[in-house]
């Protein structure tokens, strides 16, 4: 019970979560993001795959299941004849094979019958100046009070048809641990976009196998300076599974986040271009980044800015609609 719990709940959905969220794609040579929007067909009564409904139902199946197997075979205080042979073999069938199955056959229902409802995907392509990002903080209401505060970055397609709204069903978002961490991660997108790939980290592989090998030699470092036993430090991470779970964030990063695209994505328009080609800045934005750098190098840091465009006397107040932005197909090869 607990094995399929942890391979279900912990990997299983949460990959077939990953694999149906599209991703976001950025082209810096062209000044243009990649969007995949769902456009809604019509209603679909079924809860989602992901959704914390599912989520508990199949806890209670399985556990209901695997309880009932072990107390069968006299564990959990139970008698052996609790169910009986037969009794036991059913319900380690219906624990092991079955319910899996139907977990199975229900994301599969689910697609199928939100195809058959109309909803549909189409790759927006969004000028890079056009983007949003926004900084949330989340807060869970509970019988006992307010709990769960965390922070999440949103970066989203604007629709040019009705400003000040996003477009529907695109865009994605990722937790933080807090206001801070959001600034900074827009600030390393935006310096990728404006400056190139030499203004950013050259890698970005924390919680890879290579990291967690590298975090247990500066560990096992700061345990010694400090006269501490490092072999309680490493069991309790190998208690917590941290080596698997690194090894599984690799997996996932190189086998799982490519099967949410299809397989050619935007190929044609993905492709470098030739330096002539390149796509330039506004002359508002240009100007923009220009006070920024200035910024940076009387020695002020991204946090110390505030907001950037009321510093330097800039607002997007008053913007009008705009055509539609260039779509194509989600699946198409091109762009």
């Amino acid at each position: 019970m607990a094995i399929l719990l942890f391979a279900i709940g912990g990997l299983w959905l949460p990959d077939l979560w990953i694999r149906g969220t599209a991703p976001v794609r950025f082209h810096r040579q062209r000044r243009e993001v990649a969007f995949v929007v769902e456009h809604p067909g019509r209603r679909v009564f079924l809860p989602a795959p992901s959704a914390h409904l599912m989520y508990g139902i199949w806890f209670a199946l399985f556990s209901i299941s695997g309880g009932a197997a072990l107390m069968g075979l006299g564990f959990l205080g139970a008698e052996e004849k609790f169910l009986g042979p037969t009794g036991i073999t059913w319900m380690a069938m219906l624990h092991l094979v079955v319910l899996p199955a139907m977990a199975i056959g229900y994301v599969a229902l689910y697609r199928g019958v939100r195809r058959l409802a109309g909803w549909r995907k189409e790759t927006v392509f969004v000028p890079w100046e056009d983007v949003v990002a926004v900084a949330t903080r989340n807060m869970a209401v509970t019988v006992g009070g307010p709990a769960g505060i965390g922070w999440q970055l949103h970066i989203l397609p604007p629709d040019p048809e009705r400003p000040g709204y996003s477009l529907a069903g695109a865009g994605i978002e990722v937790s933080v641990t807090g206001l801070q961490m959001a600034l900074m991660q827009w600030e390393l997108i935006r310096r990728y976009m404006e400056e190139g790939p030499d203004a950013v980290p050259e890698r970005a592989d924390d919680y890879s196998v290579a990291w967690y090998k590298e975090e247990m030699v500066r560990q096992r470092r700061r345990h010694e300076r400090e006269g501490k036993p490092f072999w309680r430090y490493r069991l309790g991470r190998w208690m917590e599974l941290a080596y698997f779970a690194s090894w599984y964030t690799e997996y996932r990063v190189n086998h799982v986040l490519p099967k949410a695209i299809p397989k050619g994505w935007v190929q044609a328009w993905s492709q470098p271009l030739p330096e002539s080609e390149w796509a330039g800045a506004s002359a508002e934005l240009t100007e923009l980044s220009r006070q920024v750098e200035a910024a940076y190098e009387r020695g002020e840091t991204f946090l110390d800015l505030g907001p950037v465009e009321e510093r330097f006397g800039q607002s997007g107040a008053g913007e009008a609609p705009k055509p539609a932005y260039r779509s194509v197909p989600f699946a198409a090869h091109s762009g």
